[in-house]
């Protein structure tokens, strides 16, 4: 299976090897420092931690309207470091529903999703509804957020797990992608400096009918997926599979592929956070989630 090429572990290691280093150094050459090596070594010691505990934070969304521009329209909640969730200011609401509802959570609860549904309002002005909702995520700067998965949710066993993750300043070139009344399999096609590195397959232990080749220009991002989840058919009926993806990209999109069947899914996030993709497959791609890298960071 294709493994995770780079972690907010390794950076975390990295940067400690270079504070011990940087230590060594200043005890070996005292002599040369006219600042006395107790105040360096305490201020490369508070410095490095604090780089390394700040928060990232990367934005998944919006779902329902898009149009709206009007700076008055616009909302955010960010929780502060180490607050839970309790209250927080109203956003929306220039006309009252019929029904006020109050979530309390407990200390140890933490949301993982959200489910919702899109529809048209009978009222004459934005501003009045929610009319879209987006999700920030946080992980500690250097790590990489794991969005999803879509489609089956059963675990599996390892060789069920797949993952490909862009190793730094690599560019997506190609997705190759088997398909036919499903996804059948994926492989990632990554370029640096003229060099090419395709991923390990994932899926694919049943073959498609087609392979198609998404291609990607240098300058050209991943911002979305769109997808059907569906039921396996034919030799191995009754599995939860993906049965089409589509990829949107901030010059055009690419698809869909496989079979529009099932219920469907919508995953947008923002330009530049596209980290990579991972989840379950075996003789088809029977789930998919998304990496994503922190575009704002605390």
């Amino acid at each position: 299976m294709q493994q995770p090429v780079s972690s907010g572990g390794e950076v975390g290691f990295r940067a400690s090897s270079y504070l011990q280093i940087l230590c060594y150094f200043l005890m070996e050459k005292e002599q040369y420092l006219k600042m006395p090596l107790k105040r360096i070594i305490l201020a490369v010691m508070l410095y490095v931690p604090f780089c390394m505990a700040s928060l990232g934070v990367s934005k998944v969304g919006l779902w329902g309207t898009k149009s709206n521009e009007d700076p008055q329209n616009r909302w955010a909640f960010l929780l502060e470091k180490d607050h839970k969730l309790s209250t927080a200011h109203m956003v929306g609401g220039w006309n009252g529903g019929v029904t006020f509802s109050k979530v309390v959570f407990e200390d140890d609860e933490e949301i993982i999703g959200i489910d919702g549904t899109l529809g048209v309002s009978n009222g004459e002005y934005d501003g009045y509804y929610i009319d879209a909702i987006g999700v920030y995520i946080t992980t500690s700067s250097h790590k990489i957020a794991r969005v999803g998965i879509w489609g089956t949710k059963s675990p599996g066993g390892p060789q069920n797990k797949w993952s490909f993750q862009l190793e730094r300043n690599h560019h997506l070139k190609k997705i190759t992608i088997d398909h036919g009344d499903l996804i059948y399999s994926l492989m990632f096609t990554t370029k640096i400096k003229g060099i090419e590195k395709t991923s390990n397959k994932a899926g694919g232990w049943n073959g498609g009918d087609i392979v198609s080749e998404v291609t990607f220009s240098p300058d050209e991002e991943i911002i979305a997926i769109n997808g059907t989840i569906g039921l396996s058919r034919g030799t191995y009926v009754g599995h939860t599979i993906i049965s089409s993806l589509t990829f949107i990209t901030t010059k055009q999109i690419h698809g869909p592929y496989g079979n529009v069947r099932g219920t469907p899914f919508n995953v947008p996030w923002e330009n530049k956070s596209f980290a990579g993709f991972y989840g379950l497959a075996g003789y088809y791609i029977d789930g998919i989630g998304v990496y994503l890298k922190p575009t704002i960071y605390n």
